[in-house]
């Protein structure tokens, strides 16, 4: 049984029209869990609204305007925690670099450039490497393997974005 319209109708007070109205009153004889609401919802209604006691609102502001200043003040050491983490984290992470700020700068852009050349001599020597093991490995194995490989590879990425179309789909569905 769906009860959620009806629900709706009770909670929100909503202006029904004769059929709804007919409607709410035909389920309410047979749900007793929404009849239940109903009665808790005309008791509501008719409970006496108290006033509050004397002094509540000056009491309530006193009480937010202490609240923001204590949120204020958290906030403040929160932030005040925030820069000096920040800056000693930096401050550790460039230490070992400060010596390099004392050498002159013809010796400094010097090991600048010796660093630049061994990065790349370095990224060469891994190229040729890799090429090498390429080589080896393509003079190994026959053509029709590399096909068949790449085949798979290529079928298996296409199943794979299929699949998570259809469930991205089934979530947008049963949202």
């Amino acid at each position: 049984m769906d009860h959620l319209p009806y629900e709706g109708w009770l909670l929100n007070d909503e202006h029904l029209t004769p059929e709804q109205d007919r409607n709410l009153r035909v389920h309410l004889r047979n749900c007793p869990a929404c009849a239940g609401l109903e009665r808790a919802n005309l008791a509501l209604r008719s409970a006496a609204v108290t006033a509050p006691a004397a002094g509540f609102s000056l009491r309530f502001q006193t009480r937010l305007a202490t609240q923001r200043k204590l949120e204020q003040r958290r906030s403040l050491i929160g932030l005040f925690l925030l820069v000096v983490v920040g800056a000693g984290g930096l401050l550790w992470l460039a230490l070992p670099y400060l010596p390099f700020l004392a050498l002159p700068p013809t010796q400094l852009a010097s090991l600048w450039i010796s660093n630049l050349v061994y990065i790349g001599l370095t990224t060469r020597a891994l190229g040729l490497l890799g090429s090498s093991l390429l080589n080896v490995l393509a003079s190994l194995v026959p053509g029709y393997v590399w096909v068949l490989t790449m085949a798979l590879c290529g079928g298996t990425g296409f199943l794979w974005t299929v699949s998570f179309r259809g469930v991205g789909k089934f979530a947008k569905s049963a949202a």
